[in-house]
């Protein structure tokens, strides 16, 4: 019972990542809509925002690009997920415990990586928000590269993760 819940836990956890990638998709997505419902600006104000934009270009490219490696690599795990959900009743109902035995490291990797990740989305998001501030304040390439190298991390997680998942389903195979 208790590999259930720690096993119920990591999917929720993974879950959880999915969501909030969701939402910063989500999100880019309704700023646009903001963008277009915000009062004008004047001309200078305009023309300001767009040298921003222009200066960070290739950040912003790189950060789009880890987005879409996280996403990938999110549904890489839900699928890998779901098949050792299958893989774990199976081993169960046939009774096999030397399968359960061997793959109880490797679950214990996966809860360590997991919980390695939290902290790394925590901060990813405080990084955000001090982007935010950084841009209004003119100077966010510091801010930039602090993202994209805590995005960096977060998705080399995952591959450590999606690593330790195919693992254990061979062993439970």
């Amino acid at each position: 019972m208790k590999k259930v819940i720690i096993a119920g836990v990591g999917v929720a956890l993974l879950l959880g990542g999915g969501i909030y990638g969701m939402k910063t998709v989500s999100a880019a997505g309704n700023q646009s809509n903001v963008a277009a419902t915000a009062p004008s600006t004047t001309a200078s104000e305009h023309g300001n925002k767009s040298v921003n934009l222009s200066q960070y270009k290739d950040q912003i490219h790189q950060l789009n690009k880890l987005r879409e490696d996280h996403l990938d690599l999110q549904k890489q795990l839900v699928e890998k997920q779901d098949q050792l959900l299958d893989l774990t009743q199976a081993a169960k109902t046939s009774g096999n415990k030397d399968k359960m035995k061997q793959a109880k490291p490797v679950r214990q990797q996966l809860t360590k990586l997991n919980r390695e990740m939290k902290p790394l989305v925590k901060e990813s998001n405080t990084e955000r928000k001090a982007l935010k501030v950084a841009l209004k304040n003119g100077s966010a390439s510091d801010q930039y590269n602090k993202l994209i190298a805590t995005n960096q991390q977060i998705n080399d997680k995952m591959k450590m993760i999606s690593a330790e998942l195919d693992q254990l389903i061979s062993i439970l195979k």
